[in-house]
């Protein structure tokens, strides 16, 4: 079909003429009838099978040309539509002007909204840095405990046998029963509420509950979700276990100690008519028992030194504790010469340890003593010592000690011996010479006495993904699957490499990689990579492809150690891949030999696209790539092929969208009736 439609026309009607002419004009003739009557057949014959060939060609033009313009329009503005209809083309050429016009004016509206764009990244990106610099773990969920934020120090208080992301139920890593009692607390009225809850079962976890409202919405809305604050107190629960230890050993020995003590002290007054000897062996025996349980208290004490509760303590220069120190003392009234300047580094509370000093001097000067105040700050051994020095005479130890048990003012309900105790230091009175006294304190330095180094600012992506707040607007879960919208749902990515393609044949899984897709977005921070021992050499063929060897390979883990971890991060979510059946045949075995079935139906992107363009004939992950303007990088590796096939079913999803696919069922069903979907069965029979 080479010609216009009006040649097409024209030669149509001058056929028609010429066939009737010639057909009159035999008949006219006298010229026998069945040669005539052959000769119409064939030609309405010919006019038939150029007809059909004309009509034919167009409805499969037609349809493929709308197919590329729902591309341009739903997809990849970039792309262009062609055909080989030449009938058409002149309404390509309109269509992809209107798409240069389209795209020119989406490029002027880009530029408008450019501005504002950057300065709302640039909030997100601080938000997200401030996120992840926190020292206190946080999580955000919506109504039905769906996470929808979270930070490092969340990740790292609750571990990684349960993954957190975005999208996942918090129910999984905490005790659902104390999170609904805390929030019946909060619909009754209360504002916070602390309860605790033990994970995995050996990690103890106080958490805080309070209400979350949409930033949208206002507060005037109810509740839609709530804020975790976590806390691990495993380090103070085994803390505490040891101190029982101890107290339960020193018990023991104590009584045991005693008991042979008492025996021979009573041996010793009950029998005076002893022998000199034996008199001897008995106190021989309180002697040894006397010291045996000295060694004993020491060796325990020893054994059980734990650093003191440093959460109010931080790393500062001597300088600065100096500084804070003389601050205070001249606060309270004293005249303290400047400080000696010091370049080591202590942990401390300056704040409370400024007051413990400040609280001893006053008590110093009711004595009369002292007057001009002196402050230095000298590395002894693993210690820094700090003295505060004057003219005169030092006070007793005895009155140190009787005022290190008053409260300090400052300091809360905190005596000084609580506060001096807390750093792990020592403080006492002396005599540097018959005319200076001092106070001191020895406070520990920190490791290698260096200034620690500046935080590190995190990499921040363009777009920070530890957070999406869309999903406080998330409906309540429908029981089936299917029937759940596909923008409601969670979806895991996934692609495995292999030793080669025939796993009947003995072929097998070396690597898994996945990453998931949350409310329309690639969360590229959450990733389950893994590489797999087969259990079989790898051929050079298959290396040349992916580039793993044998060597890369040793000591990784079975396939049936691997499927449960990645069963665990897919938990929860719709399963998506590139020709998924492929990679579910080579997984198959394991699930059989660990029992552990990974969720159907799961979502193909080959079968997907295939349905949406049928009159594509290349399915390729590439190529449905380039054609939806995916980027494809790190192709060829587990993780790679995973985050584009990731890309390429976010932007199916539009398409799937605008053509009335709405739940997974939709989709499953139209993924069916693609003829891939009818030779492979298998995917959606289980």
């Amino acid at each position: 079909m080479r010609h216009d439609h009006r040649a097409a026309v024209a030669a149509l009607t001058g056929y028609v003429v010429v066939a009737a002419g010639g057909l009159v004009a035999l008949v006219a003739a006298g010229t026998d009838p069945l040669p005539v009557v052959l000769l119409a057949a064939v030609a309405a014959f010919a006019l038939v099978l150029w007809l059909s060939r004309l009509l034919g060609r167009l409805p499969r033009a037609v349809s493929r040309l709308t197919g590329d313009t729902a591309v341009v329009v739903d997809a990849n503005a970039s792309q262009r539509v062609d055909t080989e209809a030449a009938d058409l083309r002149g309404l390509v050429e309109q269509v992809n002007r209107l798409a240069d016009e389209r795209e020119a004016a989406r490029r002027d509206v880009e530029e408008q909204v450019e501005s504002a764009r950057r300065d709302l990244e640039a909030e997100r990106n601080r938000f997200a840095a401030l996120m992840a610099q926190l020292t206190v773990a946080v999580v955000v969920c919506n109504a039905e405990g769906r996470i929808l934020l979270y930070n490092d120090a969340a990740r790292s208080v609750l571990g990684t046998d349960t993954p957190v992301g975005l999208g996942r139920s918090v129910f999984a890593m905490v005790d659902r029963g104390l999170v609904t009692h805390a929030l019946d607390r909060l619909l009754s009225g209360a504002e916070s509420v602390y309860t605790a809850t033990s994970l995995h079962g050996d990690k103890l976890v106080r958490v805080r509950v309070t209400p979350a409202r949409d930033p949208v919405a206002g507060e005037a809305e109810a509740a839609a979700g709530f804020v975790l604050v976590l806390e691990d107190l495993t380090r103070e629960a085994h803390a505490g276990d040891e101190r029982e230890r101890v107290l339960r050993e020193l018990t023991e020995s104590v009584r045991a100690s005693l008991g042979s003590i008492r025996a021979a002290a009573e041996s010793v007054l009950e029998f005076p008519e002893l022998s000199a000897d034996e008199r001897e062996g008995f106190l021989e025996i309180v002697r040894e028992e006397s010291d045996r349980l000295g060694r004993r208290v020491d060796d325990l004490a020893r054994g059980t030194e734990a650093p003191a509760d440093d959460r109010l303590l931080a790393e500062i220069t001597g300088e600065d504790l100096l500084r804070l120190v003389s601050e205070e003392l001249v606060r309270a009234g004293g005249d303290c010469a400047a400080p000696d300047a010091s370049d080591l580094w202590v942990r401390a509370d300056p704040h409370a340890l400024a007051r413990v000093l400040t609280h001893l001097v006053a008590r110093a000067r009711e004595g009369g003593a002292p007057s001009r105040l002196h402050l230095a700050l000298d590395p002894v051994g693993r210690h820094g010592q700090l003295d505060v020095r004057w003219p005169g005479r030092p006070p007793a130890p005895a009155d140190v000690e009787r005022w290190l048990g008053e409260p300090v003012a400052g300091a809360g309900t905190s005596t000084a011996r609580e506060v001096v105790d807390r750093h792990g230091a020592e403080l006492w009175s002396g005599s540097l010479d018959p005319g200076t006294a001092y106070l001191r304190v020895l406070i520990p330095l920190t490791a290698g006495e260096q200034r620690p180094a500046a935080p590190t600012t995190p990499q921040v992506p363009s777009r920070p993904e530890f957070y999406d707040f869309d999903l406080f607007t998330a409906g309540p879960q429908v029981t089936e699957v299917s029937e759940r919208r596909l923008d409601e749902l969670a979806f895991t990515v996934f692609d495995t490499e292999t030793t080669g393609l025939d796993p009947a044949g003995g072929d097998r899984v070396i690597s898994i990689g996945a990453v998931r897709v949350v409310n329309g977005r690639v969360l590229q921070q959450e990733t389950f990579e893994q590489l797999v021992e087969p259990g079989r050499s790898v051929p050079s063929a298959s290396t040349s492809i992916h580039g793993i060897t044998a060597d890369m390979l040793a000591g990784a883990p079975s396939i049936e150690e691997v499927l449960p971890a990645f069963a665990r991060f897919a938990e929860d979510t719709v399963l998506v891949g590139h020709n998924v059946s492929f990679d579910l045949q080579f997984l198959a075995p394991a699930e059989a030999a660990t029992g552990v079935e990974l969720a159907r139906p799961a979502l193909d992107t080959l079968l997907l696209h295939a349905a949406l363009h049928p009159d594509h004939q290349e399915h390729s992950l590439d190529a449905i790539a380039g054609r939806l303007g995916v980027s494809v990088v790190g192709r060829h590796t587990a993780l790679g092929d995973a985050l584009v096939t990731a890309e390429v079913f976010v932007a199916l999803a539009v398409l799937l969208r605008r053509r009335g696919v709405r739940t997974l069922g939709e989709a499953v069903e139209l993924a069916q009736r693609s003829y891939q979907a009818r030779v492979d069965a298998r995917l959606y029979g289980r």
